[in-house]
């Protein structure tokens, strides 16, 4: 599990930098002033949408455990990967509050370097809320198709 966290840190991470690339050769700030205004907004929508996935998934595991006449057990690893994304989604939302209180300061208005920072983290912050939606979306569509 701390792999794929770690993993799935440093693609965000990766494509943060990229875009902030993007940002500095077209010198724009769009993305970055578009996060500050609505990155929390968006973390608690893709959580709401996160959690209705998960009740897809878990209403058509229960049918296929009814079906089978198998116990839950066999789904214990799907439950903890269930569980990770939903505290990775909290998490995420906390360390967005955490980083949009203190990317106002004068510290982070001052220096240049951390400005940077901050567009990389919010876009990092994004793009990893946006590939937890993308795993759950995913295990809908494996779930549905399995007989």
């Amino acid at each position: 599990m701390i792999k794929q966290v770690l993993t799935t840190s440093l693609v965000s991470l990766g494509v943060g930098y990229l875009c902030n690339l993007v940002q500095s050769a077209g010198e724009t700030h769009y993305l970055t002033s578009f996060l500050q205004q609505n990155l929390i907004t968006l973390l608690v929508a893709l959580l709401a949408i996160n959690s209705a996935t998960m009740g897809i998934v878990l209403t058509k595991i229960r049918d296929l455990i009814d079906k089978a006449g198998g116990g839950a057990e066999c789904f214990n690893d799907t439950k903890a990967q269930m569980l990770l994304s939903i505290k990775e989604q909290i998490a995420l939302i906390v360390i967005a509050a955490s980083l949009l209180t203190v990317g106002g300061s004068a510290l982070v208005v001052a220096n240049e370097e951390m400005q940077s920072a901050f567009a990389i983290s919010l876009t990092a912050i994004f793009v990893y809320s946006m590939l937890n939606l993308y795993d759950s979306a995913k295990s809908v569509l494996i779930i549905i198709d399995y007989e």
